[in-house]
């Protein structure tokens, strides 16, 4: 952990998620290795941190489908909400959509996830679950990094190749 470089959600993307899995491959347990396989493919964990983060997230996407269904005028009691409730949670989410821009939006659920991981892992520096925090935050930031022009105009140039290629070929 100390020698990895400190991540800050305004900050730059040191390496790639994949790249993080096979420094830590010879640096931690296997058992550990696992639990970090298990976080970065969000497969559902009992381990303690990971299942906390986990509930957070579905959280999260719960209030989403309520209030996006809300917003659109569903009614169906599929898209209601009758799990857990956090008003942090329903504010950020209410803000979140309340904003024309798109991006912004998605900017701030994803700072609403970085700010539950900075809370959940205030005390864990040198245990897996300071591993996890670093490991879920070094994908926030991979997510992010997406949104920047240059990766969106690469992955624009990207997919309308594939369809010109398709059409093409048709």
């Amino acid at each position: 952990m100390a020698s990895l470089p400190a991540l800050r959600y305004d900050g730059v993307l040191p390496f790639s998620t994949e790249a993080f899995l096979v420094q830590c491959k010879t640096q931690v347990s296997p058992h550990h290795y696992q639990l970090l396989e298990t976080a970065l493919a969000g497969t559902p964990s009992t381990q303690h941190f990971l299942n906390s983060y986990q509930n957070f997230a579905q959280m999260v996407k719960k209030e989403l489908t309520e209030q996006r269904s809300r917003k659109l005028g569903l009614n169906d009691p599929s898209y209601r909400n009758d799990a857990d409730k956090e008003a942090r949670i329903s504010e950020s989410v209410r803000q979140a959509l309340a904003s024309d821009d798109v991006l912004q939006a998605e900017m701030m659920l994803i700072a609403l996830h970085w700010k539950f991981l900075d809370d959940l892992s205030a005390l864990h520096v040198f245990d897996i679950e300071g591993l996890l925090a670093y490991a879920l935050k070094l994908a926030i930031l991979e997510r992010k990094s997406l949104f920047t022009q240059e990766e969106g105009n690469a992955e624009f140039k990207r997919l309308f190749s594939n369809i010109q290629s398709q059409i093409e070929n048709s």
